[in-house]
């Protein structure tokens, strides 16, 4: 009997494994026009990022207050790296305090086509923000959260 549970807990521990406490939806072909039309009429921001990149990574705190503080605005976060980078990407997302934020990961090979989807002229630099207005109007921004005109965006976007 003792051999029977042992070998239960032993196969239970190697196939359960951690438990994600974030969900990361696929971000793949067709996901950006879904995310838009899901939000349609409100406010909406698609920020890419990954753990590669040291200026994403420096600016997930500013987010994290972002999204606090800017209640009338639809913030969704795009992690561009691979499956085997998601572990990674959930920390960081956890320490700056995004945990409870709605996260997509990129899963399509084909980035090129992810990337042209959201920007025709977007060639995967990083960090990326996405501005959609109500109407649907798409404004890009290549760089940090504090740039003027995010700012100004979501400071309108938010009233």
């Amino acid at each position: 009997m003792r051999r029977f549970i042992f070998v239960a807990l032993w196969v239970a521990v190697a196939f359960v494994g951690p438990a994600s406490a974030l969900d990361f939806k696929p971000y793949g072909r067709g996901a950006f026009a879904q995310i838009v039309k899901a939000h349609g009429g409100r406010p909406l921001v698609i920020h890419f990022w990954s753990v590669t990149c040291p200026p994403c990574i420096a600016e997930l705190p500013q987010w994290a207050k972002m999204l606090e503080a800017q209640k009338g605005v639809d913030i969704i976060f795009v992690n561009t790296d691979g499956e085997d980078d998601r572990p990674r990407a959930e920390a960081r997302l956890e320490k700056a305090g995004l945990g409870k934020a709605a996260h997509y990961g990129f899963a399509d090979d084909f980035v090129e086509k992810l990337y042209f989807e959201a920007d025709r002229s977007w060639r995967g630099e990083l960090p990326f923000t996405a501005l959609v207005a109500p109407d649907g109007q798409v404004t890009t921004v290549t760089g940090a959260v504090d740039d003027p005109l995010v700012v100004n965006w979501l400071g309108k976007a938010g009233r």
